[in-house]
């Protein structure tokens, strides 16, 4: 049987009242019935950093059952491995069941995991998490910060180690490059150079990765407010190959389609810092824009299609294909992107882009406010004022005040 390590244990670093009283609540009923308990993951690791967690999860040794029994407004979800959610007032709480680390490879590869849904005790639940940061947890009642993986040591220095090897940690789950990349930077910590050896080395075991996750770590990538700076460690790690094989084979055909994107992706920082909220539609626009004004030009054009309407879905349609994506959210990006032509007819349109027009009906759909957004981010990104814009906003308002 192996001997479980010794966790080093300290005091709250902040003051108690920035816990949720419900998430603490849980936690003592847990305790209270006999199950060893905490508050766990990012929760943790926001608190020590000073900011405020979107949520509070919740980690325990009592079964999903168990949990049941306690909570009388809770429910079991999930197949692969089941949580509890705890409903308390308008709000939920995920609760899991401690989880074991996955049993080690013994070949000279090491495989990528498939499964990991085996219970296990607290702290293999803590070593089996990606990074130090995230491998935490806090006991509320007993007020103090419980470490097996050196993670306070890290919290402190501001740094992004793996828990274990990075040789090994990526080859198992070469998504947690992505995530390596979104931690360092939605949090300003400073990756091993260890872990960035390893993220370029195995990168291409991405591939190995389901498409729908891969797609979903992208729009968390882009939502981060620092999408300028992922898009530069995705491009220095090499890695858009294996996320948006079709996006790269447009990026190889001239360098200044890099820049271009790149400076789409500072206007959506800069849109982000006044408080903008980026979603599935729009990161995909943000994403295939300039390939897509550039397809819009027929004389340019290289995919089969005859149509304006066409063009983004042609383009689109490959990734949605692939991950999976809700059909409503790549609708609304390819409109989006065809209204573009709309708000800010391109040359090549001529007199066919300046007729009139049912702006009306344009401005009742539910994905203009997105199309009005995305203009903005447009001309910002090429350096163009904002007048266009806002004459569009202001039609658009004075068409509510009117139907109002």
């Amino acid at each position: 049987m192996v001997q479980p390590p010794k966790a080093q244990r300290y005091g709250l670093p902040f003051p108690r009242r920035h816990l949720d009283r419900r998430a603490v609540s849980i936690v003592r009923q847990l305790q209270d019935a006999g199950f060893e308990t905490y508050l766990v993951g990012g929760c943790v690791r926001d608190l020590l950093l000073g900011s405020r967690p979107k949520d509070f999860d919740i980690a325990t040794s009592a079964r999903p059952n168990q949990v049941r029994r306690i909570f009388r407004r809770s429910r079991i979800i999930g197949r692969r491995f089941k949580i509890v959610h705890v409903h308390m007032g308008r709000e939920f709480y995920e609760v899991s069941t401690f989880r074991a680390t996955p049993e080690e490879n013994q070949g000279e590869e090491v495989e990528t995991i498939k499964r990991d849904n085996e219970y296990g005790p607290s702290w293999e639940d803590a070593h089996r998490r990606d990074f130090t940061v995230n491998g935490l947890f806090l006991d509320p009642i007993a007020e103090e910060i419980v470490d097996w993986v050196d993670g306070m040591r890290d919290i402190e220095a501001g740094v992004l180690h793996t828990i274990g090897d990075p040789e090994v940690r990526f080859p198992e789950d070469p998504v947690r490059i992505l995530r390596m990349i979104k931690f360092m930077r939605r949090l300003d910590l400073d990756p091993g150079d260890a872990e960035i050896r390893a993220a370029k080395a195995h990168a291409p075991r991405l591939s190995e990765s389901a498409p729908a996750r891969l797609a979903e770590e992208v729009f968390r990538l882009l939502a981060t407010r620092q999408a300028a700076g992922v898009w530069e460690d995705v491009q220095a790690l090499n890695l858009v190959q294996f996320l948006i094989p079709e996006l790269q084979d447009w990026l190889r055909l001239d360098d200044e389609h890099g820049k271009e994107l790149a400076n789409r992706f500072k206007a959506l920082d800069q849109m982000a810092a006044d408080g903008f909220e980026t979603d599935y539609s729009f990161s995909l626009a943000v994403l295939y824009g300039p390939w897509a004004e550039q397809e819009f030009h027929p004389a340019k054009r290289k995919i089969r299609v005859s149509e304006f309407s066409q063009v983004a879905a042609a383009l689109t349609g490959e990734f949605q294909q692939r991950a999976r994506l809700p059909r409503f959210a790549v609708t609304y990006a390819n409109r989006i992107l065809a209204a573009q032509l709309r708000l800010d007819p391109p040359e090549f349109l001529g007199a066919q882009g300046r007729r009139r027009w049912n702006f009306k009906g344009m401005a009742g759909q539910e994905w203009f406010p997105q199309a009005l957004e995305y203009l903005k981010l447009r001309l910002i990104a090429s350096g163009r004022d904002l007048d266009l814009y806002e004459d569009w906003r202001e039609k658009a308002l004075s068409l509510e005040r009117k139907d109002s």
